[in-house]
């Protein structure tokens, strides 16, 4: 309404004025006539609605940050020398080009004069006003603005005109009072232009943002609108606008100067304090500029490091251990290159038992083993889960020593949520051979292999990889065979089942036979037991392979105890991944086909890492059904107790390192044996120890409680009494591939 009013009065003070320069005839200077206050009335109304105007910042960022204090004072810096750049451009020049003039001119009276000032240096005001607020703010309704804006600021650049050529002594031309109006009809119009809806007035439509209230304690939220970003072209507009009337200044002092007229001190003085404010802000948009450059740098630094490095532990990813691989692989030339796997056991444990916070915690601690481990030169990595490696570029030539270093460090018990935790540990390792040629790919692979061979053999140990033993297991050639001998193509060749007596160690009589395997190929030679399942379970025909050996086993020991009348049992190898729906059909077909009792069937279990609930369930079932279950590999395994607690084991095979250390000696290690024996008689388990070796070994067991042994001295794996001798390779002694006789073989 202020605005409307102060236009009323300047429309009829401009009627006024025309009627009397149309008509009177008077100076294009006349006397004071009483219309003066309205337009003097004019200009502060028409400055204080342009304040008022409803706007909103040109962006988030041209807000003040109170947090950031810095980056909100170099908003308000740059700002104000913006501001003061455009206002004193603007003044400069209108004072050159009018006012000066105005002042000089003798032609105005004294009051005139004055009056003239005023609305010169208002209408100065006014447009300075219209150009600040379209440079540093957003109006909310821009057709408005762009009407009231337009329209004052003709309405101020016609009215300078005027004064020019009252300063000049030319009469006004008619043709600039008519503009004046077409100013006035802008205004009109910018009073009663519908407003129209923009997306930044509707809550909806903008990004929302949370903020938390600081002056309550509640967690209370407000939802305020996000400030609308300004296009390219407002902001190129604000780039360029304060320096475009310092440009025209700047041409007009070289036109006066080109043309011999007089420059003023105060402008040379004027234009000098204005290039040196230019000049202070483009330093400070140099350093702007230079902070942007760090600040981007360090981002793409920071993101380079995120992309190739495990956010957790800090240690390189998948990705960047794959490149260090392929580069020291590339290099090595004739020297040698190892690669440590290391997986921490039960991992899934501690998550599910001490929390998730643990866990993490605990793989940091592990991060931070390795890295003490080796030297600087070396890659440690995280590959995803509770899975670490190693690259071992300057320790090759040592590489077994370091993986065992390694582990022992590794497996150094820690507190974890205030708990002391014991930690295990499967680590594999392969080294490279001098002189050979192989793959990043085939290095990994075969680090892979080892480290899932050492849990398998019980966890919580090194395996170094030996082509002899695992590289079947990936040979296409070995897959196809062993599915051509599961579907009786003898093309496959032939597996036989051998079985190595388990004697009473107090009455030295067979108990039981332990079935292990052979395979006979016309092309790939002799597979060992370990070979053979490493085939398989690349193939994925593990249960296939396992249905086999358990239906000849249970088969052969059946005639076995028909023809001798000895009650003996049979250990068959199972995998404990094997689910109920699986297993059990197959046990059951191969106790009816073979009429063997419930009883005399032994399931080995070793492969514990691979047990899931669903399989665990299974085995109970056995277990209902009248079998038996062995957990292999106690010595090695150390969640035997966490084992005993799922599953109802009966009876615990020891591997071959607890025969050979019990001596019968009073050193710790073997009390701790001795009460282990205790411990399981306690508990109602049947102790068999694997790879007694002498009759001294037999006798110890034998002192210390333990009643069953097996190994190389009750005898090697072989044919049942009865049955056919096993197929030959022709090697010296007739048993090649029939396994070490420590009890292991699959």
């Amino acid at each position: 309404m202020l605005l409307l009013a102060g236009w009323i009065a300047v429309a009829v003070g401009l009627v006024i004025t025309s009627v009397r320069a149309l008509f009177s005839g008077q100076d294009p200077v006349p006397p004071l006539s009483g219309t003066e206050p309205a337009y003097l009335a004019f200009i502060p109304a028409s400055v204080v609605a342009l304040l008022a105007f409803p706007t909103d910042p040109i962006s988030p960022e041209d807000e003040p940050v109170r947090r950031a204090g810095q980056r909100g004072t170099h908003w308000r810096t740059v700002t104000v020398m913006d501001a003061v750049l455009l206002v004193g451009s603007l003044s400069l020049l209108g004072w050159v080009v009018v006012l000066q003039p105005l002042v000089r001119a003798r032609a105005p009276a004294p009051a005139s004069l004055v009056v003239l000032l005023a609305f010169g240096l208002g209408c100065l005001l006014l447009l300075i006003t219209v150009l600040l607020v379209a440079a540093f703010r957003r109006p909310r309704q821009k057709n408005s603005f762009a009407l009231l804006g337009g329209g004052l600021a003709s309405i101020t650049i016609l009215l300078h005109a005027s004064l020019y050529f009252i300063a000049s002594g030319q009469p006004e031309p008619l043709q600039l009072e008519a503009a004046n109006a077409i100013g006035t009809v802008m205004i009109g119009l910018a009073c009663i232009a519908p407003p129209r809806p923009s997306t930044g007035s509707v809550v909806a439509a903008a990004p929302l943002s949370l903020e938390s209230a600081p002056d309550d304690g509640r967690a209370s939220w407000r939802v305020r609108r996000a400030g609308w970003r300004a296009g390219p072209g407002v902001r190129w507009v604000r780039i360029f606008l304060p320096y475009i009337p310092l440009s025209a200044l700047g041409v007009l002092a070289g036109f006066q100067m080109s043309t011999g007229a007089r420059v003023e001190p105060i402008e040379i003085y004027g234009i000098f304090a204005l290039v040196l404010l230019v000049l202070i802000r483009q330093m400070l948009t140099l350093a702007d500029n230079q902070k942007l450059l760090d600040r981007v740098q360090q981002s793409r630094r920071q993101l380079h490091h995120q992309a190739l490095h495990d956010p957790l532990t800090g240690l390189a990813n998948r990705v960047l251990f794959g490149d260090r691989v392929e580069d020291a692989v590339a290099r090595r030339a004739r020297g040698r290159l190892a690669l440590l796997f290391c997986d921490l056991d039960d991992f899934k444990i501690v998550n599910d038992t001490l929390g998730h916070p643990a866990g993490d915690e605990l793989l940091r601690i592990t991060a931070r083993r390795l890295l003490d481990c080796v030297p600087p030169s070396d890659t440690v990595a995280r590959l995803g889960g509770d899975e670490f490696a190693v690259l071992l570029a300057d320790d090759a030539a040592d590489a077994e020593a370091v993986g065992k270093r390694v582990g022992a460090v590794v497996r150094a018990p820690c507190f974890l949520a205030g708990q002391p935790c014991a930690i295990h540990a499967s680590l594999g390792l392969t080294v490279t051979v001098p002189g050979s040629s192989i793959s990043a790919e085939d290095l990994v692979q075969q680090a892979d292999l080892a480290m899932y061979a050492a849990k398998r053999r019980g966890k919580n140990s090194l395996v170094v990889y030996d082509p002899d033993i695992f590289a079947h297991g990936r040979s296409p050639t070995a897959q196809l065979a062993l599915c051509q001998l599961l579907l009786g193509d003898p093309a496959g060749g032939v597996i036989d089942v051998l079985y190595q007596p388990i004697v009473d160690l107090t009455h030295h009589h067979t108990v039981a036979f332990q079935a292990s395997t052979c395979w006979h190929h016309p092309t790939l030679g002799l597979l060992t037991a370990e070979q053979t399942v490493a085939v398989a379970t690349g193939a994925g025909l593990r249960a296939q392979l396992e249905q086999l050996i358990l239906g000849r086993a249970c088969h052969d020991v059946g005639h076995y105890r028909r023809q001798t009348g000895q009650n003996v049992a049979v250990c068959v190898s199972v995998s404990a991944a094997r689910p109920a729906g699986d297993l059990l059909p197959d046990v059951e077909a191969a106790l009816v086909a073979s009429r063997l009792p419930a009883q005399a069937l032994v399931l080995k279990i070793s492969d514990m890492e691979c047990l899931d609930e669903e399989a665990a369930r299974g085995l109970r079932t056995c277990v209902t059904r009248g079998l038996r279950l062995a957990l292999n590999g106690i010595a090695r395994n150390q969640n035997t107790f966490l084992v005993l607690d799922e599953l109802p084991i009966q009876i615990l095979m020891f591997d071959s390192s607890f025969a050979g250390r019990l001596t019968g000696s009073a050193n710790r290690a073997d009390l701790l044996r001795r009460a282990l024996l205790t411990l399981t008689k306690d508990l109602g388990l049947t102790v068999v120890a694997t790879g007694v070796q002498n009759r001294e070994q037999a006798r110890a067991l034998a002192r210390n409680g333990c009643r069953f042994g097996q190994g190389q001295f009750f005898g090697p794996p072989a044919a049942l009494p009865g049955q056919p001798p096993p197929h030959r390779n022709g090697g010296a002694d007739g048993r090649a591939g029939y396994g070490n006789g420590n009890g292991n073989q699959r």
